[in-house]
């Protein structure tokens, strides 16, 4: 009788813990749930500032905690990304940006690196509940490459229009639609967008044979941002560029590359070794990205496209080698993450991280 009262007792005591975890888990998953639905970073939209989130620096090489191109522009309670590299959504499902208030991508050009989540920038911000197509701004060339992840993500829209019902899940907002920017003329800019003090011009890089690449400029409240896109040092950069509060551009350190390039080649590996050679001649090095923004009068230079990425301080000195005395302004080397705010009519900028 004393054992089976011991057991009684015993059974009760997990009863009682078992239903105490079951109350800590839900509370846990209620609080959980609350601050994902109210966790959206909205702010980035409107408090007036001219923000920019790095959420991808990396490039085709793989490098732990980067993922290929992709810069998040907002102002004026609008959202761009440009370009969308392999794992930026992931970056900015992780960040909870405000992805149904996704306004359009803009592409600089269609190398893998930078269309690469395309198809789940429609498909996670139009889970998110963005309405209507999903604009796509880019060179000729962009209704093909826009074409190809409709056909791709066709099946993917049609099973989660029948699954969740066209109510939640308005087909019409499941798909991309392209918008082909011209230019005026070879070095003119062309408005792609203009809206609420926001403005958003395009205009011509270098990246040959990749032609034509384009590079971008955001206006807004007396501050403005360029993305150079993928380009080798050319004049028409400097020009869009002048007077801007922030250039983001590409650079590959050719200090390391070519030493990397020579090391493959001797070992044996001829073929790798030629292709990274190659990247050398259609890419912009840290000096002449430096050069550039100093030419071009800009208040602070960001990196990005970072070739190789680096892992630790003694691989950003190498990146950086050789650059001192060119131009006293701020160099950084971006991160994912990095975020970049700039008041209106002021030539303060502050550097957070939006994680």
């Amino acid at each position: 009788m004393r054992n089976r009262a011991r057991v009684a007792t015993l059974l009760l005591v997990v009863v009682g813990v078992v239903a105490g975890c079951d109350a800590i888990t839900g509370r846990l998953i209620d609080q959980g749930v609350k601050q994902t639905l109210q966790g959206s970073r909205n702010d980035l939209l409107d408090d007036g500032k001219l923000n920019v989130v790095m959420c991808g620096t990396g490039s085709p090489v793989v490098a732990e905690g980067r993922a290929a191109a992709c810069t998040a522009v907002m102002a004026g309670g609008h959202f761009f990304l440009v370009d969308v590299g392999p794992a930026s959504m992931h970056n900015l499902g992780l960040w909870r940006m405000p992805l149904d208030r996704l306004d359009g991508v803009l592409l600089t050009h269609f190398h893998s690196d930078h269309i690469g989540d395309l198809g789940e920038a429609v498909t996670q911000s139009w889970i998110a509940g963005r309405k209507g197509p999903l604009p796509v701004y880019g060179p000729q060339g962009v209704d093909r490459v826009v074409a190809g992840f409709q056909e791709a993500y066709a099946l993917d829209r049609g099973y989660r229009v029948a699954h969740h019902d066209a109510a939640f899940m308005p087909p019409e907002s499941g798909v991309l639609a392209a918008r082909t920017v011209t230019l005026p003329g070879p070095d003119e800019p062309a408005v792609v967008f203009e809206k609420d003090g926001l403005r958003v011009t395009a205009f011509r890089v270098d990246h040959a044979p990749v032609a034509p690449a384009y590079g971008y400029r955001f206006d807004f409240g007396g501050r403005s941002v360029v993305v150079s896109g993928d380009t080798k040092p050319v004049d028409n950069l400097v020009r869009q560029s002048k007077g801007a509060s922030v250039l983001i551009a590409e650079a590959l350190a050719t200090n390391i590359v070519e030493r990397v390039s020579k090391g493959i080649t001797e070992g044996g590996n001829t073929r790798l070794g030629k292709m990274s050679h190659d990247i050398l001649e259609y890419h912009t090095s840290p000096k002449q990205a430096i050069e550039m923004a100093r030419d071009a009068g800009v208040e602070a230079l960001v990196l990005t496209h970072l070739v190789p990425a680096p892992k630790n301080r003694i691989i950003e000195w190498l990146f950086l080698r050789g650059t001192g005395g060119i131009w006293s302004g701020d160099v950084i080397l971006a991160k994912d993450g990095m975020l970049i705010s700039l008041p209106p009519s002021s030539t303060e900028f502050t550097l957070g991280d939006v994680s």
